[in-house]
């Protein structure tokens, strides 16, 4: 069954209002999306990078944020350097593509005055008239270049190109018209001067950028990813060049500092990176199990599945339960245990119970409906705002990869269980423009990685924190594509899978430390990233333990590609455990199987350590024998 149609399929419910949306009639809402917090409830500011960008009453306002850098936060909040006049009284996203959104900003009769483009990577933000109006800007732009006004605020320099008419602070649009206004970089390229930089990016703010295009390709080695911009007249588009993006011979136009560290500013219209392609879809190397161990490994698994598996009524702890169930079934089985079959037969029953297409009709919890408003797929019950469209991949990946799992060396149960995961599926990551799902839901194809909150409504704009369990969403796809000989989906997969891993690496767990904009951060791990901040916190607690935990869980088999070497690893974990080197600590285990993946000496330690790890230091989505396979495993690996 085509995964669209498998949401129609879906019994309708609506468990949470949907907010007051700023949308065109017809669009899906967009959660999940670096500019949510424009369209549902009250405006917020976004931040497309380099700029910060909000709406206002009458307008905008937006400028280049000024990074500060502390003990445990680099901030760049949202800054009103240029505000923007358009004589709005409100307006509405009428389009959206993966990397750009188009505002329409509205009078007071409803009709549309001109419209706004960000761009994502682009600095500069572009206003075309649909009707003849005067712009009014709160600082004054003088005429110093060429080809461009500019006014500088509080140290910062801003540009103004316009085909309308202008007069120091206004601009009068015919219809047709556009201005464009430029956040200019913090630093020339070098052997550029200043003139050189500001001209040069005039000629590309010259021509509005108009909407993007996203392909990608699946290669032996890397996956490659291109965003194009389409501007106006096919002219040239300047584009910023972030860590995860890698180093570029592009021509070079200068150097923003942000919290993402110092990017570089390139003219490239047509934009591309090449990232590695991690092991996708992998199971844990239970082969690689010392004969020494296999024994002492056997007595935990029937320990573990003579224990009744737990069946949590709402989709995260559900999720979490299956996704540890379904692995003791991949050890029980693997090893030959006695009991293996009748630990089977309940997991199995466990996940089917989930996955009844008329689960509204038989149950009053425990099934998957559709939300015809927010237009997505919904657990019932919903925990952590998943009835508001939070962390839809974090949950759904559990399932995804239990169902994988379980069918595995069970075929028959691919086409039990394939109308529910198939909507799940379609629910985080439907890859064609639809009418009932939006295009990958949580992507951020230029920011290589996902966002978590649905409706964003921070003045940070969106975040994430738990990126690993990012990572097992798109591993669990990967393994259902194997299961089900699915290419397109596998291939899917595996480029989300490696975005994702290319920025955990860069922005959570391996950060540059030498980057300028970090020097005074005194952490090797950013556990919270926002839009306008990376933080040494997480939403639960502030236990430093949970801090790396909470990235790391629950270990999916991609954690290797984002674990860096020995050296990193021992300094996350220096920076977290303080005086608990036992491990005895929140998210000790998920620790440990970190620790393991430092070479055969570092995971022959940490074997010795979970042998004596409390019972209550084991997570609910691990247990002790996975803990011990994934341990001991990494001490025979050469």
């Amino acid at each position: 069954m085509h995964r669209e149609l498998a949401v129609n399929e879906l019994p309708i419910r609506n468990l949470a209002p949907l907010p007051p949306t700023r949308l065109t009639r017809g669009q899906i809402p967009p959660t999940n999306r670096w500019y949510s917090g424009l369209v549902f409830g009250s405006p917020h500011p976004v931040f497309p990078m380099p700029l910060s960008y909000m709406q206002t009453g009458q307008g905008f306002v937006f400028g280049v944020p000024r990074v500060t850098t502390s003990r445990h936060t680099i901030s760049g909040p949202a800054v009103t350097d240029i505000d923007v006049n358009v004589g709005a009284t409100s307006y509405r996203v009428s389009s959206s593509d993966l990397a750009s959104i188009t505002i329409d900003m509205l009078n007071a009769s409803g009709r549309v005055l001109g419209k706004v483009v960000l761009a994502e990577g682009v600095p500069y933000v572009s206003y075309t008239a649909e009707i003849a109006h005067d712009v009014v800007m709160s600082e004054s732009f003088s005429w110093r270049f060429e080809n461009c006004a500019t006014a500088t605020v509080e140290g910062r320099a801003y540009g103004l190109v316009t085909t309308g008419a202008f007069a120091a602070r206004t601009v009068r649009l015919a219809a047709g018209q556009f201005v464009s206004f430029i956040g200019f970089p913090h630093e020339p390229a070098p052997g550029r001067t200043v003139e050189e930089t500001i001209t040069r990016l005039a000629t590309h703010a010259a021509y509005p950028v108009q909407r993007t295009e996203v392909t990608a390709s699946v290669h032996d080695t890397h996956v490659a990813t291109a965003v194009r911009y389409i501007a106006r007249e096919n002219g040239p588009v300047a584009v910023v060049r972030m860590p995860h993006h890698g180093p570029t011979t592009d021509d070079v136009l200068g150097h923003y500092s942000t919290v993402s560290g110092t990017t570089t500013l390139t003219s490239a219209k047509n934009f591309t990176w090449v990232t590695p392609r991690p092991r996708e879809a992998s199971a844990h190397p239970l082969t690689s199990v010392p004969a020494a161990d296999v024994d002492e490994l056997i007595t935990l698994i029937t320990a573990d599945i003579n224990e009744p598996p737990r069946a949590p009524t709402d989709t995260y702890y559900a999720g979490k339960a299956l996704y540890a169930q379904a692995n003791l079934v991949t050890l029980a089985e693997r090893f030959q245990v006695v009991g293996a079959a009748e630990y089977r037969t309940q997991v199995e029953a466990n996940l089917v119970r989930w996955l009844h297409p008329d689960g509204a009709q038989r149950y009053d919890h425990r099934f998957f409906a559709y939300d015809d408003q927010w237009k997505g797929v919904i657990g019932v019950d919903a925990s952590f705002g998943a009835d508001e469209f939070n962390d839809h991949h974090v949950h759904y990946g559990y399932f995804i990869h239990a169902a994988a799992t379980l069918a595995h060396h069970h075929r028959d149960l691919v086409p039990v269980m394939a109308p529910v995961i198939n909507a799940l599926i379609a629910d985080i990551a439907h890859h064609k423009t639809s009418a009932v799902v939006p295009l990958l839901r949580a992507v951020d194809v230029y920011k290589g990685h996902s966002w978590a909150s649905g409706t964003a409504p921070f003045d940070e704009g969106n975040n994430q924190q738990s990126v690993c369990e990012a990572l097992n969403a798109w591993n669990a796809l990967a393994a259902r594509a194997t299961v089900t000989d699915d290419q397109e989906l596998f291939d899917l997969a595996t480029w989300l899978l490696a975005l994702e891993t290319q920025s955990a690496a860069t922005y959570w767990l391996n950060i540059d430390r030498d980057d300028p904009v970090r020097r005074g951060y005194k952490h090797p791990i950013v556990p919270l990233v926002w839009g306008a901040k990376h933080d040494y916190a997480t939403w639960f607690n502030g236990e430093p333990s949970g801090l790396l935990g909470t990235m790391l869980l629950p270990m999916p088999t991609p954690v290797a590609h984002v674990a860096a070497d020995a050296d990193r690893i021992a300094e996350n974990l220096d920076d977290v455990l303080g005086y608990y080197q036992d491990f005895d600590t929140e998210h000790g285990d998920y620790l440990l199987m970190y620790q393991a993946l430092a070479g055969q000496e570092q995971a022959g330690h940490a074997l010795e350590t979970v042998r004596a790890l409390p019972e209550d230091r084991i997570d609910d989505g691990n247990s002790r024998s996975w803990l011990f396979a994934w341990v001991a495993a990494h001490t025979n690996v050469n």
